[in-house]
């Protein structure tokens, strides 16, 4: 009886009552996923930031994604950029058909009628081509730049306020876009009408910039406010976001274990590691942590058929396939096989966002049942705050166990510091540790290896003599441990 309702309501909504309930998605997947679907259809929303922080570009990308068959867009430019300097700059983009300028993408310059006839000859002259054109999306770039040619402040609320009247009235929605500082959110009295409101910023460290995106008011809708990173590409921009793809909670471990390969090791983790569990590799420089997730990797490919997928951010694959020779590994041969594939990242070109991403869709998409990252000191360096890597770390374990992969996580502490890991967050998120570590005695270096923690297993403790041998790294299990 409730079906039959629900589908006699529904068939009762119009065409166009069901086209306004649909959201109007931007053509950024990652900050329509931000939005849960797209910005309400006929909304006024304000694309607010800095000069440089990619304003133009995301009105334009939404402009060019939202024309539907026989319909158009419109982009009216005030003060800053003639449209013709406008297409110019865009036209480098993907996004940006040619075929489509100045026809479903109508570029009309209202700034001179601004200059000359002052603003309620521009509110009508805008209002006039909105009802000639009929277009889905209008933008107004810059706005911000019209309160400079306002007689007074009274003029501008005037102007803004009928503005919102004239465009409620139309099925249009509305992006104004204006170089505001932060401190202008919220004062100035566009920020009142608005219906929504987009901010881009940028983050400067170690002379490295993070561009960040927030949505900031967004009426009527369920949206994620929390800063994501996005990069300007060639395809315009890219919003990093894993809004809807990180489980509300941490995946419990799956059924069984993972071997190691190391036999030694795995009697010290009374069988292996619990399926999908993270696994934290930490210790100083050489300790033996890259060899040690080689081999696991190596094995796990050799050994049992298992798919692994080894992420670098300090050595490119040809160096780490050599490397692995020397041990008389193949790994060139198990690539060629579909077992392994080696992704490589340099410093400069790290997005911590991004590549957690990367990863998860890597993972997925081959199949891996083992991956290594190697490291997460590197894969983090563009992160500046604790809370930002505790989070990073989180959701970096959250896929992992969702995708049930048995990961070895390489970190390495502080030189001279009395550290686990890198950050001093791993360990308390990373289900389980093992240290390496190398010290002097009796003139010589010696190798160790602890299990420190796993969750859930009664493992051994205490150091066990580990060595670096031609074949790979073994590892002798302490006297108790044989007995």
């Amino acid at each position: 009886m409730r079906q039959r309702k629900n589908a006699a309501e529904a068939a009762s909504v119009n065409p166009a009552q069901q086209l306004a309930m649909r959201p109007l998605k931007t053509g950024v997947p990652g900050l329509d996923a931000m939005l849960r679907g797209g910005i309400p259809r006929y909304a006024v929303v304000v694309i607010a930031g800095q000069p440089g922080s990619g304003k133009t570009i995301l009105c334009q990308q939404m402009l060019f994604a939202n024309i539907p068959r026989g319909q158009q867009c419109v982009y009216l430019t005030t003060v800053s950029e003639s449209p013709m300097k406008v297409a110019k700059y865009q036209s480098q983009f993907s996004f940006f058909d040619a075929s489509k300028f100045g026809k479903s993408v109508v570029y009309m310059d209202i700034g001179q009628i601004i200059r000359s006839q002052g603003l309620r000859e521009a509110l009508d002259a805008i209002m006039d081509s909105l009802r000639d054109v009929q277009p889905t999306v209008v933008a107004i770039d810059s706005f911000k730049a019209i309160h400079d040619l306002a007689t007074s402040s009274q003029e501008m609320r005037t102007f803004i306020y009928d503005l919102s009247v004239e465009l409620a009235a139309t099925q249009t929605t509305s992006l104004l876009v204006g170089e505001y500082a932060e401190n202008e959110i919220g004062v100035q009295p566009e920020f009142a009408i608005a219906d929504g409101i987009i901010w881009l910023y940028s983050q400067a460290q170690d002379n490295q910039l993070s561009r960040y995106i927030r949505i900031l008011k967004m009426r009527g809708m369920d949206y994620n406010a929390t800063p994501q990173n996005f990069e300007i590409t060639k395809d315009g921009i890219s919003v990093f976001t894993l809004e809807g793809l990180v489980p509300d909670r941490i995946a419990p471990y799956g059924k069984g274990t993972t071997k190691t390969g190391l036999d030694e090791l795995d009697e010290l983790l009374r069988g292996g590691i619990p399926r999908g569990a993270p696994l934290l590799i930490t210790g100083g420089a050489g300790t033996g942590k890259t060899t040690l997730c080689l081999q696991y990797i190596y094995e796990g490919a050799k050994k049992f058929g298992e798919k692994g997928v080894y992420m670098s951010y300090e050595e490119v694959p040809e160096q780490i396939i050599a490397n692995a020779s020397r041990f008389g590994w193949d790994l060139q041969a198990l690539i060629d096989q579909g077992l392994i594939k080696i992704f490589h990242v340099p410093l400069p070109k790290i997005n911590p966002h991004e590549q957690l991403l990367f990863m998860r869709n890597a993972i997925r998409d081959f199949g891996a049942q083992r991956a290594v990252v190697d490291s997460l000191t590197m894969m983090m360096t563009r992160v500046g705050s604790p809370d930002m890597i505790r989070n990073h770390v989180y959701n970096l374990v959250s896929i992992l166990k969702d995708l049930e992969c048995t990961t070895m996580i390489v970190s390495d502490p502080p030189i001279g510091a009395r550290v686990i890991s890198r950050f001093g967050v791993e360990e308390s998120i990373i289900d389980g540790v093992i240290i390496l570590k190398m010290v002097s005695e009796k003139g010589s270096r010696v190798r160790y290896l602890e299990v420190y923690k796993l969750r859930g297993v009664s493992h051994a403790s205490g150091d066990n003599v580990m060595k670096i041998t031609e074949r790979g790294i073994k590892v002798f299990p302490r006297l108790q441990e044989a007995l």
